[in-house]
């Protein structure tokens, strides 16, 4: 289901960026911090913008996040303070509350007391930086619940010219194309988007590949790669 609004509570750089992505998206935004400098800057970029301590449950009930659909604790170094956030946002009825963590440990405090789920931006950023300095020909990887991974990457010369059915991915390297990102220089996004490539689609200089399998296989395919 789409998200029509949702509450980002704690306006450092991480949910400033939440804030005005959701924003652009077309979600109904309410930011909450306690510094006025911090929410007269966003206020401009959001539907609505408010001054308050949520730690303080009057201030919390009387700011209107408790009528977003989601609510985003993005409070940064205060640890009691995003806890003591979300088990309140819980307790009065707010179904997702997605929170920033610091620790394993934190995440787990979060999660005990109603977090949906927890985020740390330093490990996640550094495990994609991690997976971009092993392999740079990669566009974006993404693991999947079932423990499976999607992956995004150039096609190399030696598959250029060919036909998917030609690659033989499946029987090779038990990963299955489900998309092919053509260039195309006319398009906004420079690509034009083949989302259920057939086996006679070739492959052109510069396609991006998406292909799925599990992370032994990707991690096998990159490694062909480099």
């Amino acid at each position: 289901m789409t998200l029509h609004s949702c509450a980002v509570i704690g306006l450092g750089l991480f949910g400033r960026q939440v804030a005005r992505t959701l924003a652009g998206l077309g979600v109904d935004v309410l930011v909450v911090d306690r510094d006025p400098a911090l929410v007269e800057a966003l206020k401009d970029q959001v539907t609505s913008a408010v001054c308050a301590d949520l730690t303080d449950e009057k201030a919390l009930l009387e700011s209107g996040v408790l009528n977003a659909d989601a609510a985003v604790v993005a409070i940064g170094e205060a640890m009691e303070a995003s806890i003591l956030v979300t088990a309140l946002l819980k307790k009065h009825g707010v179904r997702q509350v997605v929170a920033r963590s610091h620790s394993d440990l934190h995440a787990q405090v979060l999660t005990l007391v109603g977090a949906t789920r927890t985020v740390d931006p330093e490990a996640e950023m550094g495990h994609r930086l991690a997976h971009e300095l092993y392999a740079p020909d990669v566009h974006a990887r993404i693991r999947l619940s079932t423990g499976q991974e999607v992956v995004e990457f150039e096609a190399p010369k030696a598959l250029v010219g060919r036909t998917v059915q030609a690659l033989q991915f499946r029987e090779k390297y038990l990963l299955n194309i489900i998309a092919i990102k053509h260039r195309a220089p006319e398009e906004a996004a420079g690509y034009r988007v083949n989302r259920l490539p057939r086996p006679t689609d070739v492959l052109g200089a510069g396609d991006v590949v998406v292909a799925i399998g599990d992370e032994g296989s990707v991690r096998k395919f990159l490694d062909l790669l480099g």
